[in-house]
């Protein structure tokens, strides 16, 4: 009996009801979202990360781009001489002159004066063809020199205004020219608007440049940011202080007279 009794006080206590406090943990989990959402967010961050985001879009752009272009040249190759391959298999060899004595001699004749005809047709065909892809070739280095000059010319005259010397930049843009930066880093220092800077402060920082060169197209994005901000630092200084007054008379001061002006009536004996 006693037993029965203890099992039940054992029954009774267990089935007890728990109390939680929910409360406390809500309330905890709350005031962590809250302070995570209130923590100050870095607008020099926000602009980096932009620009760091708008480059590489320009520049996964630019690639594909790029991508779509060669797979166009390539399939328009590949049509090209299966055209000629088959021209060419059409032209066969140019067959010897038959004898005279021969019962099928006139078909003989043309057979061979035709195959002269497609052999020279395919020759003009073929020549024309290696002469219009030279001409492309030749087309596309000159556009593409052309728009390298146009962009030196641009960042040498941005070296003047930013008083970096001639033979300063040539200097620097020798050493950068040494770490082995692909031409799209090349061709985007020559184009932005701190682009000599870019290249003096390279040059005094060759780990950067070596840096530089061996990343990512991605990777170099971000990183181009840090170095333009340090390049910022070597713009030339700005003053505020005034051009010194060329005219040094007074404003309320009558030219005609001088400061002895009292004594234009007096007499000396």
């Amino acid at each position: 009996m006693s037993d029965t009794l203890q099992n039940d006080e054992y029954v009774e206590e267990i089935n007890e009801p728990i109390e939680t406090n929910d409360s406390v943990s809500d309330s905890g989990a709350d005031d962590h979202v809250q302070d995570e959402s209130n923590e100050p967010v870095d607008p020099n961050e926000v602009a980096k990360q932009k620009a760091n985001d708008a480059f590489n879009k320009q520049y996964g752009e630019k690639k594909q781009l790029e991508r779509d272009l060669q797979l166009e040249r390539q399939k328009l190759a590949v049509f090209e001489q299966e055209k000629r391959e088959r021209a060419a298999a059409q032209v066969g060899t140019i067959p010897p002159m038959p004898d005279p004595f021969d019962d099928d001699f006139d078909d003989k004749v043309k057979a061979r004066d035709q195959a002269i005809i497609a052999n020279a047709n395919y020759n003009a065909q073929n020549q024309a063809y290696l002469q219009q892809q030279q001409d492309s070739q030749q087309q596309a280095a000159q556009a593409k020199q052309e728009q390298i000059g146009k962009s030196v010319q641009d960042y040498t005259s941005k070296a003047v205004g930013l008083g970096i010397k001639q033979e300063e930049l040539k200097a620097a843009g020798n050493t950068v020219a040494g770490y082995g930066l692909s031409d799209d880093l090349v061709m985007y220092i020559l184009a932005d608007s701190d682009g000599p800077l870019i290249t003096k402060y390279l040059a005094a920082n060759p780990r950067d440049g070596y840096q530089l060169a061996s990343m990512s197209p991605y990777q170099a994005g971000s990183f181009l940011d840090g170095v333009k901000a340090k390049a910022g630092a070597l713009k030339p200084k700005k003053t505020n202080v005034p051009n010194p007054a060329t005219n040094l008379q007074g404003n309320g001061v009558d030219p005609s007279k001088t400061k002895y002006k009292n004594l234009g009536g007096t007499k000396y004996e």
